[in-house]
Formats: C-alpha cells, sequence, structure tokens
C-alpha cells in the first residue's frame, strides 16, 4: 500500500467513524516520542499560567496537540493552522462534531502570518525545517507572541538520519526538509530576533529511536503492505507497548548528547 493510498485509507475510516480518530490521537499521545517532549513544554508553561490562554497550533497536521489541548486546559482558546485544506476540513468537522467551541482550524501559510502580541503559547512541532524561509516564520511567532509568551517547538536536529524518525505531522510520508538545526545555533538564531530565556535539548536518542521503529515503523510497514494488519496491531500494541513506555520515558526525561531533533524554548519578554 503506498503513502497516497494509506492517506485515503485512513482519511475513509476517521470521517465516518470519529471514534476511531479519537483512537489514533490516543495513540499518538501514548507512542510518539516527539509528542512526550512536547506534552512536558506544555505542562511546563501550564504551571505558569492562569486565566485565559490565547494558543497558535502553527502547523498543526492531524491535529493530535490540538486534541491534547482541548482535554487537558478546556478553558484554553486555540487557533489551529496548515497549508493542508484537506487536513484542516477534516479537524473542523471532528472537533466541531464534538463541540469543542474554543478550537478554530483554518488554512494559512506560516510566512504570511503578520499578527501582533496575540498569543500566549505558539506550538510549531517538525514545520519549519520544511519551510524554505525558516527565520521569517520564526520571525512571525515571535510578533504573535504576547509579552512572556512562550515559542515551542520540535525540529529536525543537524544529527538526524536520512530516514527521519518524526511521525508527528508527516505520519503519510516525510517529504525531505529544507534545513536541520545546530543547538548552538538555533539559540543564536532565536536571540538575534530577541528571544529570551532560550533553551534547546536533543529528542530521539538511541532509545527514542529503537521505540520509534517498534511503535511506528514496523506497523507502517505493515499497514503499506496490507490494510488488514489494521486488525493485528492492537494485539502487537499490547504485547510491545511496556517497552516503549520505557523507551519513551527515557528518551523524554533523560539528557542525550546528540539525537534526531532539537526541541526548544524561548520567551517573548
Amino acid at each position: 500500500m503506498q503513502h497516497d493510498e494509506l492517506r485515503k485509507t485512513l482519511s475513509d475510516i476517521f470521517r465516518n467513524r470519529p471514534h476511531f480518530r479519537s483512537v489514533f490521537y490516543v495513540l499518538i499521545d501514548i507512542l510518539i516520542v516527539s509528542f512526550w517532549h512536547i506534552r512536558r513544554g506544555i505542562l511546563s508553561f501550564a504551571r505558569g499560567h492562569e486565566g485565559p490562554v490565547h494558543v497558535l497550533d502553527a502547523g498543526t497536521g492531524l491535529g493530535q496537540y490540538v486534541y491534547y489541548l482541548t482535554r487537558n486546559f478546556p478553558d484554553w482558546n486555540i487557533y489551529a493552522t496548515d497549508v493542508s485544506s484537506n487536513e484542516i476540513c477534516e479537524c473542523n468537522r471532528y472537533f466541531h462534531r464534538l463541540q469543542f467551541e474554543r478550537v478554530l482550524f483554518r488554512t494559512e501559510d506560516l510566512q504570511e502570518l503578520k499578527r501582533q502580541d496575540v498569543y500566549d503559547l505558539i506550538l510549531a512541532v517538525n514545520v519549519v525545517e520544511y519551510i524554505e524561509n525558516d527565520r521569517l516564520v520564526m520571525r512571525n511567532f515571535y510578533h504573535a507572541l504576547k509579552p512572556g509568551g512562550m515559542l515551542l517547538m520540535s525540529m529536525q536536529s543537524d544529527k538526524s538520519k536520512v530516514i527521519q524518525p518524526n511521525f508527528t505531522n508527516k505520519l503519510l510520508g516525510n517529504k525531505e526538509v529544507s534545513h536541520r538545526y545546530n543547538n548552538l545555533e538555533i539559540k543564536k538564531m532565536l536571540r538575534e530576533m530577541g528571544y529570551k530565556h532560550i533553551k534547546a535539548h536533543y529528542a530521539y536518542g538511541t532509545s527514542g529511536r529503537i521505540s520509534t521503529l517498534l511503535g511506528v515503523s514496523f506497523p507502517k510497514y505493515l499497514l503499506r503492505r496490507s490494510k488488514g494488519y489494521l486488525y493485528f496491531l492492537p494485539l502487537y500494541y499490547l504485547l510491545c507497548y511496556p517497552l516503549i513506555f520505557v523507551l519513551n520515558s527515557i528518551d523524554a526525561y533523560f539528557v542525550h548528547l546528540s539525537g534526531s531533533e532539537l526541541v526548544v524554548r524561548a520567551y517573548k519578554e
């Protein structure tokens, strides 16, 4: 089964069975290494903020972070964008059906983002590395943040492999990235734009790569061969998940000297 066929199969399943989409979001939450790192960043931000919070999920993809935020922070206001009109339509259909009134999805090019002092938190997970003019996008994020707001990004590091491990927004076939980032260079770039209190750490160390092989790559390989394997996967995950949980915990909570992704937090004063 090719990538386009897999995309169409899953879209058909989700369109008529919204509970399947909910299960899919939960699987991303518990399986994907990037999600573990981003969730830590979100929780760190949430501990210091009370009252209304305005969030931009830039390059929302499948809407998995919106689902997490609506479930855990129902009072937050979330604006999610992506260049894929198809994904935006599917997300709108799903979240409107669940009657989430504080969520809005729109098709938008981040290079044309022109807002000023609007958002308390901006998420950009596996997004900027696919955009040619990445500096413009990160400047746009800076202007769109309120003073004290946080930018939380995950991006390909300069130590990433040719076969990319990230899954979050590129589930059905990653395209080639335009940029890979060095820990020190991304901090310098963001400081020059005005960001403060910048922190960056590696994700997808050895433990994360093994977890991705077990939790994503092998099941994805099976589904590409035949959609019939979909019925085998619950048993597979039941047996493998304890090991995946340990590997993800190691990747998310221990320091790595290198890794295939960088997770970056930066603030606007």
